[in-house]
């Protein structure tokens, strides 16, 4: 690696990652601790600094990681899905994650973020992942990569843009919290909550659990995979999905239009609503509506934080809890209201406030990116 004769006359330097930043490991059982707080790489969001969602540590197992206030929480498991945080609270985390501290001295704490944000940075550490179904970082690894860090004056000219960029972000955090706020609330009154006037039905009346069963060592062609960890809780779209080719045991054939419920931890909230064919994980289960129009409003309403508590409640096993569809599939559902035009227009224009929110936060997040770029290439 090579610094341009702008950044030499800048003041840059080339470093290694170790030099600008160090790894925490301090280790709690979640089953021994006081702390209440507990954040697992489901609870990240891609190219967001911010922590919207969390859990407590009752909920999970294993040794997980000591996290406090300031310091970096990166996902070193599956790196291209960019997540990088900064933890706002005392508490554990994954131990599919690091824990980070910058270095003082060699880096501006509030910039090392930003940094780690950088698609030069998330290229590198995809490029130094090792494995295949779960591609991960060692710290070994990362420590020695050598990087251009630009001068402490240059640092603080760019998180000024970035903090102006945050508080953005934060805005659309903002609309599309009370968006969802208002869309689960919705939900939970309109069509859970009985009453004599409407006509309730059991969900699988609406729904039908598909269960045709692909073998791989039965298969010579290659269709798109869908597995637990790709799915979205924070969306019902399906953003990435993997290879049949990995595939070694028998999975589950779906087709656009079906809903994939995640039974796995269903806290979670893993349901996506496909848009294409292929083959799942057998953690989730293929649920196919009996009405075609039905598709996108039942996926939200299986999503929804009440359907969610309502399969805590069916769940067995305490490692790894899963729903149990046939207690889920009899809960009563408002069929009057799903063919209500006002209730449909209601819940279509929560949604568009929602997606309108989430794609001007990502039109914002690549500009962030594109100009943190130019500027590590000391173009900017």
């Amino acid at each position: 690696m090579q610094l341009t004769e702008k950044q030499k006359s800048e003041g840059w330097r080339i470093i290694k990652f170790s030099e600008i930043a160090k790894s925490i490991s301090k280790h709690v059982d979640p089953l021994d601790t006081e702390l209440e707080v507990y954040v697992g790489l489901e609870h990240l969001d891609p190219d967001n600094l911010r922590i919207s969602r969390r859990d407590v540590p009752r909920d999970v197992k294993g040794k997980k990681l000591f996290v406090k206030p300031g310091q970096i929480i990166f996902g070193k498991r599956r790196a291209y899905q960019r997540k990088v945080a900064v933890a706002d609270f005392e508490g554990i985390c994954s131990a599919h994650a690091m824990v980070l501290e910058a270095i003082p001295e060699a880096v501006m704490p509030e910039y090392l973020p930003f940094f780690m944000q950088s698609d030069m940075f998330m290229k590198r550490a995809v490029s130094i992942s090792e494995g295949s179904l779960s591609p991960t970082i060692k710290w070994k690894t990362l420590a020695n990569q050598e990087f251009p860090l630009p001068p402490r004056t240059r640092q603080e000219e760019m998180l000024k843009l970035f903090e102006k960029i945050e508080q953005t972000f934060f805005e659309y955090d903002e609309t599309i919290s009370k968006g969802k706020l208002f869309l689960e609330k919705l939900i939970k009154e309109s069509i859970f909550k009985e009453n004599n006037n409407d006509e309730f039905v059991p969900l699988f009346s609406l729904v039908e659990e598909i269960r045709e069963h692909f073998r791989p060592d039965k298969t010579s062609f290659f269709i798109s995979y869908v597995g637990f960890e790709h799915i979205d809780s924070d969306s019902i779209q399906i953003k990435e999905y993997g290879c049949s080719s990995n595939v070694l045991s028998n999975k589950l054939y779906f087709q656009a239009g079906d809903i994939l419920y995640g039974k796995i931890r269903p806290y979670l909230k893993k349901t996506a609503l496909a848009d294409f064919d292929g083959v799942c994980s057998s953690d989730i289960i293929v649920l196919r509506p009996r009405n075609n129009g039905l598709n996108d409003l039942l996926s939200l309403i299986i999503k929804s934080d009440h359907f969610s508590k309502l399969a805590m409640n069916s769940v067995s096993g305490s490692k790894m809890p899963r729903a149990n569809w046939k207690i889920l599939s009899k809960a009563k559902i408002n069929k009057t209201l799903l063919k209500n035009n006002s209730f449909n227009i209601c819940v279509k224009n929560a949604v568009e406030v929602i997606r309108n929110a989430k794609i001007n936060k990502n039109k914002s997040t690549a500009v962030k990116n594109k100009v943190n770029e130019k500027f590590l290439e000391g173009a900017a």
